[in-house]
This record gives structure tokens, sequence and C-alpha cells, in this order.
């Protein structure tokens, strides 16, 4: 057998379980009353009693620290808490917690989490304390408060989005959330898959193509599962491969692409294709069909073609002939290969294709690029025949005005943040809310505001502007975070999960002061969605958190604050919105709230009324209570005032689904479903930006210098004598270039292409901000500039220059050299 086995098909018995848990409370109980105790003595007992590996009840025992941690509860040291707990290990770990007769107390200082399992008592709670120190007793909470602290800490393991290792595929799927729908394609192909297997059909190859957190690994246990591991190593580290055995064929897993078994191998997934299929060149079809399921990262594809590319066409395999197409390189050369593919069926998210060996038929290949499409946009159907051909809908992009109809069951993110939802609404069963004005919850808030399904779709609408601003998609990891901080803000940033009831509590409003009061509830607010999905929580910096945070990066440049658009319409991405909220700081005192004038502006079913919390109310009232206090210095007088007036644009914004830049957002958006055609309103920024005239008012040619360092258009008095080339206004077109939402913009002369540029949303607004032929500058000119030099410095090529005119610049005139420029010149 060519490859190494590793994982444990065999689940964890009854007494086994209880062995393994006997162990760790005994350590635990040793570490509690201080007495020496020996860790591999007991490791070794454990294994004695089960057959297990060292390996293998180590990682148990940072599951049973990772059940105890979740509860709040004190863990072994050494024992660093892993997820992924099988729900039979959970049950008896907190079965041993809650059992009467158990001799040590192992509580560790208690949190309020411990509200998740009733069946632990509740010890006192520990003096109050927030960023500032420690503060008065809290105020003890309702049982709603506390259900949903503790339906909530299970997102710190979330929060992070995980590691970069991709997860064994006999790993047990982690049930405490639901699953988001899959990729588009990714479920229709492992069943594919899986039929192929079950049925003994010919060889089937499954390649789940993108970068880490996209979900392959999650597919790859759902095409797994039922089967048997020939062989497994003892150490319960996740590997390159795995051969799995079936009823009627084998199923080989390339599960980690980006391992490599062998150091001196450049190319490993070649040479995995090549193991596989090596017995067709040799006329020795196996007896069993032999499967093939691939994730792949796309950097591997870079490394192995690399390697492909040294070779002459006619050495190439099956490793080589496949790697390239999925690549996107041609599967053929200039001399011929044994080695074709044939039937290519199939969109850019899902292909298909038929491997030959001679003319023989060798495997039917699926691929499914699973980071293709946005988990915000509705997913593709595709279907599968039964010659394993693809056909698929086309991916498209919803525009702004229209997200709000989306139906949430077929967009993944919008399927994943309404279950999750509805889990937590579950796990609070029958408990009565706290009355208004009793006690401020952000979290219970949040709660609240997403149950308006306005807000629930302004939240995705704001998730997917930033994808388009960054030209990055969210993978499933980005998507966890993105929700984990709609739903308990910047908390696992800033607290450990047993905190996170105490924070709330300690930081409640007393009535000591205006200022006091203020300030803690601006302290609560980061745990805001508003707020914790721009990283802008009460002592918490952005810019820094932006350069750890993934989510951050992608988010803070669509924060509303940046680009408050005045006007009164948050409905027309061409519209501006923001005033309503500048009056509403506007009102007298005697008139109500900035808060309440806000709501009196919005119709009563809009996204507004439904966003707004009791929380909030209570922060209005606290500002307004503030700014009324004599003795308020100007300066924390002008700070609050504007630290509010950010709170309730983001709250506003995010609401309506406003992101800084809609209007460049939207037309990002309408320039890919146009294409290849240009919108009317966006081609003349586009020409003015590309090739400036000279002096806009008098209508005047543009001017590029054939001898300057940069070419760099000539606008206004020149300062010194310059031969230039007058430069006609310039064809544009557009045109899909794969990958997404991606789409070059071609820039053309007499029917004649001259150059190609990324139009993004960089080049797009830096195109916007030009007017009535006048050029436009803002903060993206250092990524446009070189790209439109390039541009520019094309159409100064000589192959380019045929009828062209020259001409003599010196101060406000311009001297004609030649008449046209040929080729025979």
């Amino acid at each position: 057998m060519y490859v190494v086995n590793v994982g444990e098909a065999k689940p964890w018995s009854d007494d086994e379980t209880k062995a393994l848990v006997a162990a760790y409370f005994e350590m635990l109980d040793s570490e509690t009353s201080g007495m020496a105790y020996s860790k591999i003595a007991l490791n070794r007992r454990v294994q004695s009693l089960t057959g297990r590996s060292k390996g293998s009840i180590e990682f148990k025992f940072c599951n049973i620290s990772h059940v105890l941690a979740e509860a709040g509860l004190r863990f072994v040291d050494g024992y660093k808490p892993r997820s992924h707990v099988q729900e039979a290990l959970r049950v008896a770990v907190l079965h041993a917690v809650t059992a009467e007769d158990h001799p040590t107390p192992r509580r560790t200082e208690p949190p309020s989490t411990v509200a998740q399992i009733p069946s632990v008592p509740r010890a006192p709670h520990l003096a109050a304390f927030n960023e500032r120190g420690p503060l008065s007793a809290p105020i003890a909470p309702r049982t709603k408060n506390e259900n949903v602290w503790g339906s909530l800490v299970g997102l710190w393991d979330r929060s992070t989005g995980g590691t970069d290792v991709a997860a064994r595929p006999d790993h047990p799927v982690d049930s405490a959330w639901p699953s988001a729908l899959r990729p588009a394609g990714v479920q229709e192909a492992c069943e594919w898959l899986k039929h192929g297997i079950s049925e003994g059909y010919p060889p089937r190859f499954l390649f789940l193509v993108g970068g880490p957190g996209a979900g392959k690994s999650h597919a790859t246990a759902q095409v797994v599962a039922g089967m048997r591991l020939e062989s497994q190593l003892q150490d319960g580290l996740a590997h390159r491969i795995y051969d799995y055995q079936g009823t009627l064929a084998d199923l080989v897993v390339v599960n980690d692409a980006t391992i490599n078994l062998e150091a001196a191998n450049r190319a490993p997934l070649i040479s995995d294709i090549d193991r596989i299929t090596s017995p067709y060149m040799d006329d020795t079809v196996p007896s069993r069909p032999r499967h093939l399921m691939a994730c792949v990262n796309r950097g591997v594809l870079v490394e192995e073609m690399s390697e492909s590319r040294l070779r002459r066409s006619e050495d190439w395999n099956a490793g080589d002939v496949l790697v390239r197409w999925l690549y996107g390189s041609p599967a053929t050369g200039p001399n011929e290969s044994s080695w074709r593919l044939s039937g290519l069926t199939g969109q850019d998210f899902a292909r298909a294709a038929r491997l030959n060996y001679m003319g023989e038929h060798v495997a039917n290949v699926l691929a499914v690029f699973v980071d293709e499409c946005s988990l915000f946009e509705e997913r593709p159907a595709i279907t599968i025949g039964a010659d394993s051909s693809v056909s698929a809908q086309e991916y498209r992009i919803v525009p702004l005005a229209q997200r709000p109809a989306m139906e949430t069951t077929r967009a993944p993110a919008a399927d994943l943040l309404v279950n999750v939802l509805k889990a937590v609404e579950e796990s609070l069963g029958d408990a009565v809310e706290h009355e208004p004005g009793t006690f401020a919850d952000p979290l219970l808030a949040n709660l609240q505001s997403l149950r308006s399904p306005l807000v629930l779709s302004g939240l995705l609408t704001i998730g997917r502007s930033a994808e388009l601003v960054s030209a990055t998609r969210m993978t499933y990891r980005e998507l966890w975070g993105y929700l984990t901080r709609a739903l308990v803000g910047d908390a696992p940033s800033r607290m450990p999960r047993e905190r996170l009831g105490e924070f709330v509590m300690s930081n409640q409003p007393l009535g000591l002061s205006a200022e006091d009061d203020f300030e803690r509830l601006r302290i609560l607010s980061g745990l805001r969605f508003n707020q914790g999905i721009f990283g802008a929580g009460e002592r918490s910096a952005a810019p820094e958190g932006a350069r750890r945070d993934p989510v951050l990066k992608l988010l803070i440049p669509v924060d509303p604050v940046s680009d408050a658009v005045p006007g009164s319409d948050p409905d027309s991405p061409d519209g501006g919105w923001a005033t309503r909220i500048s009056d509403a700081f506007g009102v007298h005192a005697s008139d109500g709230t900035p808060l309440r004038s806000l709501l009196d502006s919005a119709a009563e079913d809009g996204p507004l009324h439904g966003v707004v919390t009791d929380f909030d109310r209570r922060l209005d009232e606290a500002f307004c209570q503030l700014l009324a206090s004599p003795h308020l210095k100007d300066d924390k007088r002008m700070e609050a005032t504007g630290w509010y007036g950010a709170y309730l644009t983001r709250l506003y914004a995010v609401s309506h689904g406003i992101c800084a830049f809609r209007r460049e957002v939207d037309m990002l958006i309408r320039t890919w479903v146009q294409s290849p055609h240009l919108p009317d309103d966006l081609k003349s920024p586009l020409r003015t930006l590309i090739r400036p005239k000279r002096n806009p008012s008098e209508s005047a040619s543009s001017l590029l210098p054939l001898f300057d360092s940069r070419t760099e258009p000539i606008t206004g008095r020149a300062g010194v004598p310059k031969l230039a080339v007058r430069v006609k206004e310039p064809e544009l077109s557009t045109e899909r270039q794969g990958q997404g939402e991606q789409v070059l913009l071609l820039i053309g002369t007499d029917g004649t292409t001259m150059s190609k540029v990324s139009l993004d949303f960089p080049l797009i607004r830096e195109a916007m901000a030009c007017v009535d032929d006048h050029i436009g500058v803002t903060d993206l000119i250092d990524v446009t500039a070189p790209r439109l030099e390039r541009v520019r410095a094309s159409r100064l090529l000589p192959s380019h220059l045929h009828g062209a005119e020259f001409c003599l610049t010196d101060g406000d005139r311009e001297v004609q050299v030649t008449h046209r420029y040929t080729k025979e010149s």
C-alpha cells in the first residue's frame, strides 16, 4: 500500500470513556488539593484499559478541558482546551461534574455562564469589575440575561475562525452550532462521489479547490462517513493522505495537499494522481475501482504548475493534465500526450471532464472551486448528469437595492445567520425577559435587533459590501468571525468567555452620576453589533485590531462613519442618507432626544424602528443627561457628542445596509452585471481618469509626453517645452475574467485594444471623483496611479503609434510637428 493512514475509525466505548474521564478528574483533584501526581502514569493506565495510544489519550484530555472551559470550570494545567468534542464524551464529563457523590468541588471562580448547565448550583458572584477597576456590587440579572450569556459563550471557539490546518476527515463534526449551506456545487459533488463509491462505478475523481476555511474538510467528512480506514497512526494529528475502504470500491483522500510527505518531491499532488492512475499505463486495471477526493489550496496549484512547466508535453502523465486543467492552463501541448481530457462541461465554479489514456476512459473528473462564489450571494444550482457531465446556473450578483428581497435559504451566509439566531432563541426556552429600564444588556439587544428581517438584511449587505470593496471573499472562518461580532461584539478579543456575564453586570449604570452612567453604557456598547463589526468598541484601537483580525481588515474600510453622505434617501444607492442624523442632534432639549428625533423622522415599518432596543434608549437618555450636567467641560461635551453621533450613524446605516462609499459599490456591481457594456454614467469619468484633457473648459485634446520619466498627461500650462503625442478619446468596454467578481476594463483606439486593467473598487472610486472632465483625487491614488501609468504608457508603444499626431507644447501653445505618424515614416 502506497499511503499511510491515520485516525481512529473505532469510536470510544462507554467503558473506555469512563476510564478516560476518571483519570482526568483524578489529575484535577490532585491539582486542586496540591498533591503531586504523574500524568505519564495515568496515561499509561488508560492505555492499558483502552488499548489507545498516548497521543490519542492526550488529545481526549484536551477535549475534556474544552468541555470544562465552556462551563467556566477549572481544567488540568497542561491540557489546553481543544474543540470538536464527541457528544458522548461531553455528556460523560458533565455527568461527572454534577455527580452528587463526587468528593472534590472543582469550580473555578464562578462565572455567570454556568447557567447553561442547570444542574450545577450557582456560586456567589465575584466582586464586580470593569475596565476602570472594581465597582460596587452589581445588580442581579434576570433569568433571560443569564440564558443569553450561556447560549453565546460557545462563539468564542468560532470568533478567531480556527487554524490553517485542515481537520482530519474522520474528526467528529462540532454540532454545537448549525452548519451553513455548502458552497455552490459542493453538496452535489459529494453525493456524486459517494454514489459512485457505493455502487462500484468506474473511478471518480473529485477536487475541491479553494483557500483554507472554505469548508473542504467538512465536506470530506461527509463523504467518508461509514467507510473504514485501512490503516491508521495513533498520533492524533491530521495527515496528507487517508485510505478508505467501501463495500464495492476504495477511496483515496488527499485531505490537505499543503502537507508534503517527501520534501524532495516538488509536485506531490501530481504524484498522488499518477500513483492512482499508473496501473492503467501497465494495462492492469484494478479489480476494485479506486476513487480520489482531493482538497487543494490554490497556492498548491501554482507550485505544482511550476514543476509541470519543466516537462515536455509528451512526458505529461495524468497528474500533469489534471493539475493544468485545475489551474486553467491548456491541458494539451504541441506534442501528443497519452493522457487527455474530453467532454469538458460546467461553469467557472464547477467543471467536469473525462480522463482518458490512449483513447480509453479512465475516470470521470469533477472540480468544484469552493471560493468562486460569494457566501453572501444565492448559490447557483448545478446538475450532474448520468454521464457525470455538469450543467449549472450562471453565478449572479444581486444589486444593493434588491438585496432585502433575497431568500435567506439560498445564500450560505444568510442561512447560517438565521439558523444561529434560531438556535440561540431556542436555547432561551420560556425564560422571561427583564422589564424595560431595569437592566442594560447589549447582547440581548443584538438578538432583539436581528429578529427584524430588514435589519438582518442590512447586516448581510454590509458584509457583502466589505467583500466587494476589498476584492476578497469571506470563507466560513471569516463568516463565523463576522457573525460572532454581530452577536457578542468585540467580547472575545476583550475577555475570556467566563467573564462575559460578569462584564455586563459590572458595567451596569448605578445612578452615581450622569458621567459615570454614560461611561458604563459606553463600555457596554462595544458588545453592540453596530459597533462590534467595525471594531468601534470602547477602549479598542481599530487600526491595531485590523492588522490582527481578518474580519476587521475587511469591515473597517466600509465603516459608514467614514463616508456619511448628506441626504435623506437611505434606500437609494445613489442618494445621500446622513442628514437625518445630523438634524437629530439639532433638536432642543425640550423637543426630545437625538434618538427620538431620528425615530420620528423614519417610517414606522422601516429598519430603524426594528433595530432600536431598550439598550439604545437608555444610552440615548444617558447622553442627554450628560449634556445637561452643569459641570461638564466643553472638551468632554464635544467628545461625547462625537462618539454618540458615530454610534447612531452606525446603528442607522447598518440597519439600512448602508456602507461607506455605497455609490461606488453599487457602480461596481452594475459594471459586473452589464459587462461587456459600461454603465453610461461611468464612461465619461473613466475617460477623464485615463486621458485627462489639457484644458477641460476648452474641450482640448489629451497630450502624453514622449520623453518624460513618467507617463503623466500634460495638463494646464507647460513649464518647459515638451514633445507630446495627441491622444484620441479611448474606446472602453469590459469583460468578466473568471474569479467571481473580477472585471477587466479594455481600453482601445480605432478598434484596437491597447491595454487591459482590473476595474475594481479603487479604480471606480477614482473615476467617480472626476467631475465635468476635471480629474479627481482620492486617498486611493497610490493604489491606482501605477496601473493608470501602465495604461497610458501602452499608448506610446511603437506598434500603437500608427496614425498618431505629434505636437510641441510650450506654455499655453501647441505647435503641430507632423500631421500623422505612419509606419513608413
